[in-house]
């Protein structure tokens, strides 16, 4: 029986014109930010001629294999326009609860009557309503926050109503109370209404994210003749661990690990280019195919998903932000105090009569400023995690965003963080011999030979590929040794094969001292130094250079400008180190470490005081970011290996301190909010208490406090897309 074979829409080979499967072309080319699939190594070369007459267009016409119910489940990316329109004020902003706003309008005009009882029991029941409207507009509220906190502000309005009647048996002539009882009430309504104006920005934006993933993926439904036949299934079906299938033009429709096939992909919602994807890298939902296709493993399905987990930002679950839980604590408890500050209003309050201690509880009641109190927590931190799932930026939870934005030191690990982590050799300097590119063609084979026992690491290819440009051979050898951190050992005829740094040859009784300043003198150009010994002597000394990343400089000034202190972690020897370190003007550097001694640093790092993130790459650097407070990785985003902190789409440096940024941002934004409404209230409830403040008074500086906090995950938002690009 046949291999299980997946079917891919067949493209044109750009040589021939031969059908040609994007899954298993034996020929793959690419050019600019696209790829050419080709029939065979003939059409290879004659593309690599120029011979472009059955090439594709740049931009590929509408698929017609593609399923018209697939296209139309399949939504388009987030561009900045819809961010900004998101942000912005709403153009139609919720409508204000009409009749709650009639009603209390209602009860102010009639107060001034309330010589009549029939005006000043008509201004009491229109206030009573105001106040009905509001509680039953505040529903979600109450699952939020709780019945009691929710029902304390329309109760206080009610009870200032009540105190206007009290007062106006009294005197009749007393028609205040009464009309700052409506007050009270028309600024219950205002509340709702500000606090679902408040929202509808995030949610935009939140939701936004959530209509660019597909409601429809292709899974393995058959098998016939070898060949696996894919069905459309509702996104709800696909379960973790199950296959699907990703053409062009589509969105990934899950958190998963491509199996097979290569494509150039948009990895996030705002992605402006492609990226290729080959099998083992991992893929966020809501990425999108612009040419071939891949399958992948799901990993994250249904609302586990990293762009469906956003809206958990807000909840003050066990894995919540501390400033959520204690904004819900506040909250859950606000309401009892409220009406323990009520009581002692009743007590305390220097207001004469049973009109003045009725109205002193009434303005503690509309005072207390619950709902800013936990909206000023939870709003910054889902605008945060919104706004970073559209850059591609993913915070496993509300709790590693908090922790994120209280780093005091980030370590960034720096091959492939703040260097391309593509070396390629520079030159190759022999100590000795009478025909130097003799003895270098001989030591690149040697070398070339040895470095298969550590194929995956970046300086073993180069090495390799120095030696295929140069028409090199790799020398046979035996008992090849990978010594993670240090180099290649092996044996050969002339006897012990030694490559790595200055440790491993002297570990190995390899004197370094002929080649050393040979080696100085790459390292202080920021080049890497390979030794070479062979038979107990060194031979040679390779140069290998890894170019900075074109971000590397803007990403660590970010940093500074959050007063982080950034420290470089490396395998390399302090001089190339401190070669790059200069460039970044880092200060701190921590060179020659094993990929285990990164770990122990970021533990000592941690033990000075403070939180510290690590920026680095998955299994390159697991020892380091495993050991870290936050640990920030980069090319991880929809991949297994994203338990906690923070991880990222694309390999990009700038995407790491801008994520810390956005964490920043918004745990100080939250922190403000908190300060404000708790700080702003508790003065305000021992005045209305001690009957300092009527409940007028008090209902408009609630809400007062209420306009300015309230909106502030939208001025996250806008903040946001000011201070941080989509790439």
């Amino acid at each position: 029986m046949h291999p299980a074979r997946p079917i891919a829409q067949p493209r044109p080979c750009p040589a021939c014109g031969k059908p040609t499967d994007p899954l298993r072309a034996p020929r793959v080319v690419a050019v600019g930010s696209s790829v050419r699939y080709l029939c065979s190594e003939a059409c290879r070369q004659a593309f690599s001629r120029g011979e472009r007459a059955h090439d594709s267009p740049s931009i590929p016409p509408p698929r017609p294999s593609v399923p018209d119910r697939v296209r139309e489940a399949t939504r388009p990316r987030i561009d900045l326009s819809g961010m900004r329109k998101a942000v912005a004020p709403p153009e139609a902003p919720p409508p204000v609860p009409l009749l709650g706003a009639l009603a209390a309008l209602g009860g102010l005009i009639a107060a001034p009557f309330a010589e009549s009882w029939l005006a000043a029991g008509a201004s009491a029941l229109l206030t009573f309503a105001a106040s009905a409207v509001a509680l039953h507009h505040g529903r979600r509220v109450q699952e939020e926050i709780g019945i009691l906190a929710a029902v304390v502000g329309p109760l206080g309005a009610t009870l200032a109503a009540i105190a206007g009647l009290v007062a106006r048996a009294q005197d009749p002539t007393q028609w205040t109370p009464l009309a700052g009882a409506a007050v009270a009430a028309a600024a219950m309504v205002a509340r709702n209404w500000l606090d679902a104006r408040a929202r509808r920005p995030v949610e935009e934006v939140v939701r936004a994210l959530h209509r660019t993933l597909p409601s429809r993926l292709r899974i393995p439904s058959s098998e016939e003749s070898g060949e696996i036949r894919y069905e459309e299934v509702p996104t709800s079906r696909i379960r973790t661990g199950e296959e699907i299938l990703a053409i062009e033009g589509e969105v990934v429709g899950v958190d998963g690990l491509v199996q097979g096939g290569e494509a150039q992909v948009l990895l996030h919602p705002g992605a402006q280019s492609p990226v290729r994807r080959v099998a083992g890298d991992p893929v966020l939902a809501g990425a999108r195919i612009v040419e071939g296709a891949i399958r992948l493993l799901s990993i994250r399905v249904g609302n586990e998903r990293a762009l469906l987990r956003i809206t958990r930002f807000g909840a003050a679950q066990r894995s919540g932000a501390r400033v959520v839980r204690i904004a819900a604590q506040v909250t859950r408890w606000g309401g009892v105090m409220a009406l323990l500050f009520a009581l002692g209003g009743l007590a305390l309050t220097g207001n004469p009569g049973v009109a003045g201690q009725l109205s002193a509880a009434a303005a503690v009641l509309v005072a207390a400023p619950l709902l800013s109190a936990r909206r000023s927590a939870e709003m910054p931190l889902v605008a945060a995690a919104a706004s970073g799932g559209a850059r591609g930026i993913v915070f496993h939870d509300a709790r590693a965003l908090e922790d994120a934005g209280r780093i005091v030191t980030a370590a960034l690990c720096s091959s492939g963080t703040v260097t391309e982590g593509a070396p390629e050799v520079v030159e190759i300097h022999v100590i000795e011999g009478s025909d130097d590119d003799a003895e270098e063609r001989s030591i690149l084979a040697l070398a070339a030979g040895a470095e298969a026992a550590s194929e995956d690491h970046a300086l073993s290819q180069a090495l390799r590929r120095y030696a295929s440009s140069r028409g090199v051979r790799p020398s046979p050898v035996r008992r090849a040794i990978h010594h993670p951190g240090r180099g290649v050992t092996a044996q050969t005829s002339e006897g012990t094969l030694v490559i790595g740094n200055r440790t491993l040859l002297l570990n190995e009784g390899v004197s370094v001292a002929l080649a050393d300043a040979a080696a100085a003198r790459a390292e202080d150009r920021g080049y890497t130094a390979l030794f070479v010994g062979l038979a107990g002597k060194v031979r040679a000394v390779i140069a290998l250079r890894d170019e900075m990343h074109v971000g590397s400089r803007a990403a660590v000034q970010r940093m500074f400008d959050q007063r982080i202190e950034v420290v470089l972690l490396s395998g390399d020897h302090r001089g190339t180190i401190e070669s790059i370190a200069r460039h970044l003007d880092v200060s701190h550097v921590k060179a020659g470490l094993l990929p285990h001694e990164r770990g122990t640093e970021v533990r000592k790092l941690r033990e000075s005081g403070g939180l510290v993130a690590v920026v680095g790459r998955h299994r390159h650097d697991d020892a380091a970011l495993e050991s870290a407070d936050v640990p920030v990785v980069l090319g991880a985003a929809g991949g297994p290996d994203t338990e906690r902190g923070i991880a990222l789409a694309t390999g990009d440096v700038r995407d790491a301190a801008s994520a810390l940024w956005i964490a920043r941002a918004a745990r100080a934004e939250a922190l403000r909010g908190v300060l404000i409404a708790v700080g702003g209230g508790a003065p305000l409830l021992a005045g209305a208490a001690l009957g300092w403040i009527v409940p007028a008074a008090a209902a408009l500086f609630a809400v007062a406090i209420d306009a300015f906090v309230l909106p502030v995950g939208a001025r996250l938002l806008r903040r946001i897309e000011l201070r941080v690009p989509t790439r």
